[in-house]
């Protein structure tokens, strides 16, 4: 059986950054950063950035996101933890394969 897991890399956090080490950062421009700010005035309002006469917003990456390599193996990780959790055996010969 083939299954699609809605929202799975969204459900998937990302490591706990240490002091010093490198974090990952998403610039968001447009619509979006009027509808954050909309969402949640306190938190973002004072975040947002005028560069060029447009809005930017700079946030932490907390959970994984498509198309991000190191999103892609937490995801698998995760889900083969959860997977194993639930009594799964996964084939020696094909680690996707789980019985």
């Amino acid at each position: 059986m083939c299954v699609d897991l809605p929202n799975a890399f969204i459900q998937t956090e990302m490591p706990k950054v240490e002091k010093g080490e490198e974090r990952i950062i998403v610039k968001i421009t447009g619509v979006l950063v009027d509808m954050l700010v909309q969402l949640n005035p306190q938190q973002y309002g004072p975040c947002v950035v005028c560069k060029k006469n447009h809005k930017v917003l700079c946030v932490q990456v907390l959970r994984a996101i498509c198309r991000m390599l190191q999103s892609s193996l937490l995801c698998h990780k995760k889900l083969r933890k959860d997977l194993k959790e639930q009594g799964f055996e996964f084939n020696p010969c094909d680690l996707c394969v789980a019985n």
